[in-house]
């Protein structure tokens, strides 16, 4: 193939266009997989972010109507008023295992100011006169109403309410306080979304020891040394890889953030979270949140390979259709001239030039045969010298 040909030159920006549309679909392709990717992933952030606020109120309204039962009950009442714990015990006892079918991991009552202190844990009735100096046990003792909130203890994170508990004759006798470990939500939230979930928790606000201890208690891995600013308290997978977050939670925008898409084996998946607060207004911890759009991964690559598979038979046919039409119209009819000059230069005067069309190579062998003739016209008034 000689490169100073017309033919070849032609045939080489044929081939470069061939391959630009090819290089243009496959950067379209990508760049509009990355936007979709983005979308899910702010999609799957903000509905997660909004299903874990419904779950959140509807939690609370349940264990508010829950303490308001109990205020009603006049046993429960007398026996908290005279601070009989075992009578307290004895009255609530039966109650509590139906409340942790329905979620409500503590409950608790508690002395009233000045010494704020455990009266009763009906999940560990043994543990009982620690001190509690907490944002909302400060706020439920300066409002005397109820106060609700996510609070992050030494090694777990939940959703309170805690009010005041009265007597007969409408004094405070102490204080109620019921929470839901809020690590239980993400379990319903993939329920009910098929995404999964991760409580991740920030270790400035997590006990190092307590959360060992427990760790040993429920028997579970013992996780903190896995990344160096939270700790994941619970999740949806099994798959460590999948939950990560380089950076501090604090810094995580209100709205929340979407990650990136990346590849896990044969999944493809894109990732998000966003901010959880306490009572107290702080970002003690993040809910991470993974979608699997696999299945949106490979319908992009089945349509990129068939949109790739159609640019290439179009514009390998538009190669060929242009070749043929050069080949017609220009460089047959170009070798046609050249070869009659070619005679006519070896003496061969009776070659002629046929006009096949009136377009620009037909001019040109117009007037190439208009000068053949007036050349061979020459050549015959010329004398011939003898010798």
């Amino acid at each position: 193939m000689k490169w100073n040909l017309i033919r070849t030159k032609v045939l080489a920006v044929l081939v470069g266009c061939l391959l630009a549309g090819v290089g243009g679909i496959v950067a379209l392709m990508y760049y509009s997989f990355v936007r979709s990717s983005q979308a899910w992933g702010s999609e799957s952030v903000t509905g997660a972010q909004k299903l874990f606020t419904i779950l959140e109120a509807r939690e609370t309204s349940k264990m508010a109507a829950v303490s308001e039962t109990l205020m009603m009950n006049p046993q429960v009442r007398d026996a908290f008023a005279a601070k009989d714990r075992s009578r307290v015990l004895e009255l609530t006892a039966p109650l509590y295992p139906k409340l942790k079918s329905e979620g409500v991991t503590n409950w608790m009552f508690h002395t009233p100011e000045p010494d704020m202190a455990v009266f009763l844990r009906l999940h560990n009735p043994a543990k009982f006169g620690d001190h509690l100096n907490r944002f909302m046990d400060k706020e439920v003792v300066r409002t005397h109403a109820m106060v609700t909130g996510n609070e992050l203890a030494k090694a777990g994170f939940a959703v309170r309410i805690l009010r005041p508990f009265y007597n007969s004759k409408g004094e405070v006798t102490g204080y109620l306080e019921l929470g839901e470990e809020i690590g239980q939500f993400i379990h319903a939230m993939k329920s009910q979304t098929g995404d999964d979930y991760g409580l991740l928790l920030s270790k400035k606000f997590v006990d190092r020891k307590f959360w060992a201890d427990s760790s040993a208690v429920w028997k579970r891995r013992d996780n903190w040394d896995d990344n160096a600013n939270y700790v994941v308290a619970d999740k949806t997978t099994s798959n460590d890889a999948i939950i990560q977050f380089q950076g501090e939670l604090a810094a995580v925008p209100a709205q929340g953030k979407v990650l990136e898409y990346f590849r896990d084996g044969k999944s493809v998946l894109v990732r998000g979270l966003f901010p959880i607060h306490d009572a107290a207004g702080n970002t003690v911890g993040a809910m991470f949140v993974v979608r699997d759009i696999s299945a949106a991964y490979v319908a992009m690559w089945h349509t990129q390979n068939f949109l790739v598979l159609i640019i290439v038979l179009s514009l390998a046919l538009g190669i060929v259709l242009v070749l043929t039409l050069l080949n017609r119209l220009v460089f047959r009819r170009l070798n046609h001239i050249i070869k009659v000059a070619t005679r006519l230069v070896g003496g061969d005067y009776e070659s002629e030039i046929r006009v096949s069309s009136d377009d620009e190579v037909g001019q040109f062998e117009q007037l190439f045969e208009q000068f053949r003739r007036v050349f061979v016209d020459l050549l015959a008034h010329v004398p011939v010298q003898r010798k």
